[in-house]
């Protein structure tokens, strides 16, 4: 079982992404942190490393120093821990170095100090990292040992907002630059020789001012003189560039000595002036990162700094006067109801410049040399909160998913050299309220609850139509005719707009071979699909929904904590009109399901019961209902199921049970097999779409934890047995809350299933069917 998908986006704080030297992305995604590997149409996460009790604050890539790609990655939490991640030959990451800091990590960074360490050792690292506690720790990891403390630094009355460590020029003394709320900077310095004993200890030598408010970002780079420079970007809207570099100075002391702009350290005098301040930006900056510089080159220096006014901006030295620095090039948004970036990188061949914003989104540029400016590029992507349902299309070319951010968004696959890759290509609904749950009616047709009172109804438009012919066949989609959707200036919702334009030749424009993924900017403007019904009925906020098979009919239900207001409300799809009201529960109805042959409606409730009502005539009737007094499940019944037979479904607790019923002898109330997860909250249940053989059904439980397993149950023998097992780090961190195998019209040799959870992410798995025999 592996992943194939995983859609996921940034936590939006500042420091929580890196683009290294080994072309790999890091960045934090909740409790995670995930890696996503570019490519030149199509990226995709390749693992999620989850050991983090809470929201990962700050990730970067450890630079080795000598050039080579990195290995290591450091990340840390909010729990107040502080994790060294590293790579094996087998392209696995594990932790090798944990911290404890004992108060929420803010900010951290490392500095290699051993570039070639023994076999089967770590390389000799030591780390900064800033708290809440407004202190800088220093840590010092030796080689094959986990990382100690070394010295504590305050600062009195004053926060810590950001440190950076280096080295300083034709020196092996380290260098630590940390920002304080007065808007200076301190500079300390420390040397650390291996053939010593004695412990590294910072000294503060230098205090740069001239900032007018907070630094909330900094970076270091040395040019082909060997010169040091430190950018530092404020909420002053400026950055200022310190130049640090090594005079001639004779002394006899091996002490440290403290000038005006000079400091001296084991014989070495450095002076450090002011090189420039850039205005550009007209918010505050939040990053600055210098163009990676390539072992052996002459490549001119280029700082990247991004900002709250949504642009990222690169700088160059002029030529014609020293010390002046120019902007060569400026990106970003223009409108829209998100805030600006929060971070940015260069990629490592500077051909690629990455921001990431405040919803969790990541914006990539790719320089064109043809046309000598930046065009946006396909970039990871995924919803920033709590993601709560899914659905996948009815032939199973397209998967959606409602989220807690308030958007609907659509992932589909795209094949590249026999390899399927997935990515959003819609982002048909963003909402004013959180989304709870969406079902599917027709390949054109969805319908979508959030927290309010109404269901809404929303169909697929020509560019959609477009967008998915080249990935699959869309000759279903005949009765789609708006072109776009907008939303009005003094309006909240989705309006279709028409193009006079014959579609035709809209579609003959879109082919296989020009194929790219839309970017960031197209999905949150050309994306949406229109509103064409509001279903009224339900007291109070919806919670779940379901559908039929054959798009014929939609149940309903809302939060309730009375008998009246927890009636499932069914309406017919082609009037809209409500035909039936199904009263029976005391409390919410969590999760309703139609059996693959439409004849029955199963619901599960707060109420710790489940119901079962038949098609009798043209109504649906009450024919079944488990009882207080054998009910096998004593905590709130969260998820429910059906075999693809119809034959059997399945209810899943708190409590820890699955209790899997028949519908032949449903008269008797009791369940066919009780299976016990060892106390484990169960909150998503899945019925594979094939049998394996008579008697067997493969069935995906989701869990609390955010674990996913595949058990194998013989309803005949009563067997089970645990088929797969995915931890935190391989399925999710937090509570599963939804699990959907995809559709396929053809027999093939794996499956594959879809997962949602709390904490932010979409995935798609391949489940070899051999793991059956």
């Amino acid at each position: 079982m592996t992943s194939c998908y995983i859609g996921c986006s940034c936590n939006r704080v500042p420091y929580c992404a890196d683009w290294g030297i080994n072309n790999l992305l890091c960045f934090g995604t909740r409790n995670a942190v995930a890696v996503y590997e570019p490519r030149a149409y199509i990226g995709r996460v390749t693992h999620t490393l989850h050991r983090h009790r809470d929201r990962i604050t700050t990730v970067h890539w450890i630079k080795p120093g000598n050039g080579v790609p990195e290995s290591e990655l450091l990340s840390g939490s909010a729990d107040g821990s502080v994790i060294v991640w590293s790579r094996d030959r087998k392209n696995t990451f594990h932790c090798t170095s944990t911290l404890n800091a004992e108060s929420p990590i803010i900010f951290a960074d490392s500095l290699q100090l051993s570039s070639n360490p023994p076999t089967n050792a770590c390389p000799k690292l030591l780390i900064c990292t800033g708290s809440i506690s407004g202190d800088v720790k220093v840590w010092l990891r030796e080689e094959s040992t986990d990382a100690r403390l070394l010295q504590t630094i305050y600062f009195k009355n004053k926060l810590s907002l950001y440190c950076r460590l280096t080295r300083l020029p034709n020196s092996e003394h380290s260098l630590l630059a940390v920002s304080l709320e007065d808007a200076s900077v301190l500079l300390y310095t420390a040397g650390l020789d291996a053939e010593s004993d004695l412990e590294p200890i910072f000294v503060n030598v230098q205090r740069l001012v001239g900032h007018e408010d907070w630094i909330l970002c900094m970076d270091f780079t040395e040019d082909k003189d060997g010169n040091l420079f430190l950018a530092t970007g404020s909420k002053d809207s400026t950055i200022r560039l310190w130049k640090i570099t090594e005079t001639v100075e004779e002394s006899r002391s091996n002490e440290l000595k403290l000038e005006s702009d000079n400091f001296v350290i084991n014989h070495r005098q450095y002076n450090v002036t002011l090189e420039s301040v850039l205005c550009g930006h007209e918010n505050w900056i939040y990053g600055v990162h210098w163009q990676p510089v390539k072992t052996g080159s002459c490549q001119a220096m280029r700082l990247l700094s991004s900002s709250m006014d949504k642009t990222m901006i690169t700088w160059e030295p002029a030529e014609i006067m020293d010390g002046m620095w120019t902007e060569t090039a400026r990106v970003g948004e223009v409108g829209g109801n998100s805030l600006g970036f929060y971070g940015c990188k260069f990629g490592p061949d500077g051909l690629h410049i990455l921001a990431y914003g405040y919803q969790g989104s990541f914006h990539i540029w790719k320089y064109s040399q043809e046309l000598d400016k930046w065009l946006p590029h396909p970039a990871p992507g995924g919803h920033f909160s709590e993601v709560v349902d899914l659905c996948w299309d009815l032939k199973g070319r397209f998967l959606i998913t409602a989220s807690t951010d308030q958007t609907t968004r659509i992932h589909a696959p795209w094949k590249d050299d026999s390899e399927e890759l997935w990515h959003e290509i819609a982002r048909p609904q963003v909402h004013g309220y959180d989304m709870t749950c969406l079902a599917i009616l027709a390949p054109h047709m969805y319908a979508s609850g959030a927290d309010e009172k109404v269901v809404r109804i929303f169909t697929a438009t020509s560019t959609f139509k477009n967008q998915l012919k080249s990935l699959a066949n869309v000759e279903d989609f005949k009765s789609v005719k708006a072109h776009s959707a907008a939303v009005p200036s003094l309006g909240l919702t989705n309006k279709a707009t028409y193009c006079e334009e014959n579609d035709d030749n809209v579609e003959n424009l879109v082919t296989e071979n020009l194929y790219e993924p839309p970017t960031e900017e197209e999905l949150m403007q050309n994306t949406l699909w229109p509103e064409t019904n509001k279903l009224y009925g339900h007291g109070y906020e919806i919670f779940c929904m379901a559908a039929r098979h054959d798009g014929k009919m939609l149940a309903t239900a809302c939060k309730s904590t009375t008998q009246e207001h927890s009636a499932i409300l069914l309406w017919e799809t082609n009037t809209w009109l409500q035909i039936q009201q199904l009263v029976y529960h005391q409390l919410t109805v969590t999760q309703m399901e139609f059996s693959p042959d439409d004849k029955f409606l199963l619901s599960v409730s707060r109420d710790r019961r489940w119901s079962l009502f038949s098609t009798i005539g043209e109504n649906y009737e009450l024919i079944a209902a488990s009882s207080k007094k054998d009910n096998p499940h004593s905590r709130i019944i969260w998820c429910c199921t059906w075999t693809q037979d119809s034959n059997y479904f399945a209810t899943g607790s708190r409590d820890g049970k699955i209790a899997i019923w028949s519908v032949s002898t449903i008269e008797n109330v009791v369940p066919t097999m009780v299976l016990s997860m060892q106390n484990q909250s169960v909150t998503a249940l899945c019925f594979a779409p094939n049998c394996i053989t008579q008697g067997n059904y493969l069935l995906a439980v989701g869990y609390e934890t955010g674990c996913i397993e595949i058990q194998k149950v013989n309803v005949i023998e009563k067997i089970q047995s645990k088929l797969l097992e995915l931890d935190t780090s391989q399925a999710h961190h937090l509570t599963v809350k939804r699990l959907k195998f995809r559709p396929t019209d053809h027999f093939c040799d794996y499956l594959q299933l879809a997962s949602c959870s709390s904490d932010c992410s979409v995935k798609i798995y391949n489940i070899q069917l051999s793991i059956s025999t």
